[in-house]
C-alpha cells in the first residue's frame, strides 16, 4: 500500500513539474511606441505572408529574440530607420513552403509538438520575447494596427 502511495505522489509531482506557465512582464525595460501589421501577397500563386513592425525606445541592455503573433513564433530583427528603432518580423504564410512539401511526416509532427504555442492572443496582440540581465522575459503588445495588404507583382 505504501508503494502505491509513493508512486502516486511521484506521478503527481512530476506532472506539476512539467506544467510550466509563461508569465508576462507588465513593466518592460523598454518602451513600445506603437505597432502595425499588414499582409502581403507575392506574384506567384500561394506566396503570402505577414509583416509586423513594432516601434521601441530605451532598449539599452535588451536583446530581442522572438515574436509570438497569430499562433506563430518567429525570430525578430532590429532595424533603425530615420533614427528610430523597430522590431521587424516577416512571417511567411505561403501554402507552398518546404515544410509542407517534406516527405518525412513523423519528423514534422515532432517539430510541431516541440514548438507548442504558449499564449492565447487576439489578432491584434503579440508577445515579444527578450533577454535582460541574463534572464528571458515576455512582454505583451496590445493594439497592433492592421494596415492595408500589399500586393507585389
Amino acid at each position: 500500500m505504501k508503494a502505491i502511495k509513493l508512486l502516486f505522489i511521484i506521478c503527481v509531482s512530476l506532472s506539476f513539474a512539467q506544467c510550466k506557465t509563461i508569465k508576462l512582464t507588465e513593466n518592460a525595460p523598454f518602451t513600445v511606441t506603437g505597432g502595425t501589421y499588414h499582409s502581403w501577397v507575392g506574384g506567384q500563386p500561394g506566396v503570402k505572408g505577414i509583416n509586423v513592425i513594432i516601434g521601441i525606445e530605451n532598449e539599452k541592455d535588451v536583446s530581442f529574440s522572438q515574436l509570438f503573433f497569430m499562433n506563430r513564433k518567429e525570430t525578430v530583427s532590429l532595424e533603425t530607420k530615420k533614427g528610430k528603432k523597430y522590431i521587424v518580423v516577416n512571417m511567411n504564410t505561403s501554402s507552398n513552403t518546404l515544410d509542407e512539401i517534406t516527405v518525412n511526416k513523423p519528423e514534422k509532427k515532432s517539430k510541431e509538438k516541440a514548438n507548442k504555442y504558449p499564449f492565447t492572443l487576439q489578432n491584434h496582440e503579440a508577445v515579444i520575447s527578450y533577454q535582460y540581465k541574463g534572464k528571458t522575459f515576455y512582454y505583451k503588445v496590445a493594439k497592433l494596427k492592421k494596415t492595408e495588404t500589399i500586393f507585389y507583382p
